[in-house]
């Protein structure tokens, strides 16, 4: 009850406050603001690069110093959304440094845990998702995000880096990688079974043929294992190399993510320690974190998303858990946010995150058979199935975006793309299509990415000897060798014709991808492709086998 009271107390004592800090900051006084900043008032010096930027992009900034309770901050911003125009909030500022003096942190709210708590969470999850939500329906009006800032430097340094990303630069290969890490769940065979079986088909049919997809996947018995003892090496090797997207799909906690367990011994992945050899020098990805307690910034210390963000070469945006997640609302999270991305109408990160969550808890249309496998797979194995719905809006509740709401999302315009004349191996295949502007056209000639080109045998005996993790290494690695030709062009905007070799080996289901790299913009096709056998060389072999016979 004391708490209570003094929560109270020093809630209206912050009303009183605020009304002096409002407004500190208008970029343009005469309009009401489209996008709120709640900066410490030590902090709003380093914003005016920020605030310019953002202002020459269309948008009306105002910047206010936080109130000091959730309770009165709220208030702070429904004041301002009661203008009219109120889309976005950036909130700079840890939640929970003790680092930090107390005046330069923006609080974090609390709502009570009512489903992820029977499975080990704290009772409270901390969220600033109740920032965004006007009408305390749970579900976000407005994007939110936060920059956890300490100092003014790490602002300024932040700021420069959102308009490097978000320049076009001639190196864009990045854009088209989506990697994935995965640990092994631990719900037991049958549950990480179909985890694994659904993430595997969403990776494959919902990503555009375009784009490069990677995976690196903790269980031995899995080609796409590497050596178990270069694990956190070739995670941290899928980041550097630079992609659209680093997505961790696992267990985890504030400070790690899980090891790698194999049955006689266990290797870290990432933890905060492992964090300065991020070096991402091509490229900021967007780190999606699909695990616990990843995003949780009112810890004391950093936590792992916190410490990655502050790092230089680190990600540009994290979308992670305060506390503990589960499977079923992750799975539909990501769903979601698969959509947004790809086929949805979302311009920023911002915008993806909120349409997600809300698509989440209140249903879509979107890729119905696959929702439908999902809440299935939930109704079958949640123990609390008949609490679904909470278990989608506590996930509302505890899922952050750590980094500029207003980060616009890479995404590239559009190459028309066909295949004509022969599909039999061992020929030339026919490309045509049209580009959107001048440039270098790369076209590539690979396997579809759930297929590989040469099958591994399968493990059935786990084996420790150095010999055989080196052989983990070598398969690892052939996973990921999915292109069988390859081809590179000058072209000028408009249509296109070229031809590309199919290799005598080629059979079966390909795709012909077609990226463009301009002065002006970057852009992806792809067409799908059946490569059949050459007559003649089955002919050869089926004489051949006679003749052996």
């Amino acid at each position: 009850m004391l708490r209570i009271i003094v929560l109270l107390v020093v809630g209206l004592a912050s009303v009183n406050l605020s009304a002096h800090r409002i407004s500190d900051v208008v970029s343009n006084p005469d309009t009401p603001p489209d996008t709120l900043v709640i900066c410490p008032k030590k902090f709003q010096v380093a914003l005016k690069k920020w605030t310019a930027y953002r202002g020459g992009q269309g948008h009306v900034i105002e910047v206010i110093s936080p109130a000091l309770t959730p309770a009165a901050i709220k208030r702070q911003i429904r004041q301002v959304a009661d203008r009219g125009r109120l889309k976005h909030i950036l909130i700079i500022g840890d939640s929970g440094d003790s680092r930090s003096a107390p005046n330069d942190l923006v609080s974090t709210d609390y709502v009570a845990a009512r489903v992820n708590v029977r499975f080990g969470s704290d009772p409270e999850i901390a969220t600033d998702n109740t920032y965004a939500d006007l009408d305390n329906d749970g579900i976000p009006d407005l994007t939110i995000g936060r920059i956890p800032a300490d100092s003014v430097d790490e602002i300024q340094r932040f700021t420069d880096r959102i308009i490097k990303y978000e320049s076009h630069s001639g190196q864009s290969e990045w854009q088209r990688r989506i990697n994935f890490v995965a640990g092994v769940g631990g719900f037991g065979r049958v549950i990480d079974g179909l985890i694994e079986q659904t993430t595997k088909q969403i990776i494959t049919d919902l990503v555009p043929g375009g784009y490069e997809t990677k995976m690196t996947y903790g269980s031995w018995c899995s080609p796409y294992c590497p050596d178990p003892r270069r694990f956190s090496d070739s995670a941290i090797e899928r980041f550097n190399e630079g992609c659209l997207f680093w997505v961790y799909i696992g267990h985890g906690s504030r400070h790690r993510l899980d090891r790698v367990f194999m049955p006689d011994q266990s290797h870290l992945i990432l933890d905060n320690a492992s964090v300065p050899k991020l070096n991402c020098k091509c490229g900021s990805p967007i780190a999606i974190f699909l695990c616990c307690y990843a995003g949780a910034t009112d810890h004391p210390n950093d936590c792992l998303a916190e410490t990655m963000l502050r790092q230089e070469q680190g990600p540009i945006a994290a979308i992670c858990g305060t506390r503990v997640t589960m499977p079923y609302a992750m799975s539909l999270l990501s769903l979601e946010m698969v959509h947004e991305f790809f086929d949805g109408d979302a311009t920023t990160i911002g915008e993806l995150t909120m349409l997600a969550k809300r698509c989440m808890v209140e249903g879509s249309d979107h890729n119905p058979n696959y929702r439908q496998m999902i809440e299935g797979m939930g109704k079958t194995f949640s123990p609390t199935a008949q609490w679904l719905r909470l278990e989608r809006l506590e996930h509302v509740q505890l899922i952050h975006l750590i980094g500029d709401p207003l980060l616009r999302l890479k995404r590239p315009a559009k190459i028309q793309l066909a295949t004509t004349s022969s599909k039999i191996a061992g020929s030339m295949l026919g490309v045509r299509g049209s580009v959107p502007a001048d440039g270098k056209l790369i076209i590539e000639l690979a396997y579809e990415r759930d297929r590989l080109r040469e099958r591994p045998p399968r493990r059935r005996n786990y084996d420790s000897s150095n010999e055989s993790f080196c052989g983990y290494q070598e398969t690892y690695e052939k996973t990921h060798d999915l292109v069988c030709s390859t081809k590179s062009i000058a072209v000028t905007c408009g249509d296109f014709e070229t031809e590309i070799a199919i290799p005598p080996d080629a059979i079966g289901r390909c795709v012909v991808r077609a990226m463009l790299e301009s002065n002006e913009i970057f852009a992806l096709g792809s067409s799908p492709v059946e490569i059949t056998r050459n007559p003649e060389t089955r002919s050869a072999k089926q004489a051949t086998d006679v003749f052996n016979k």
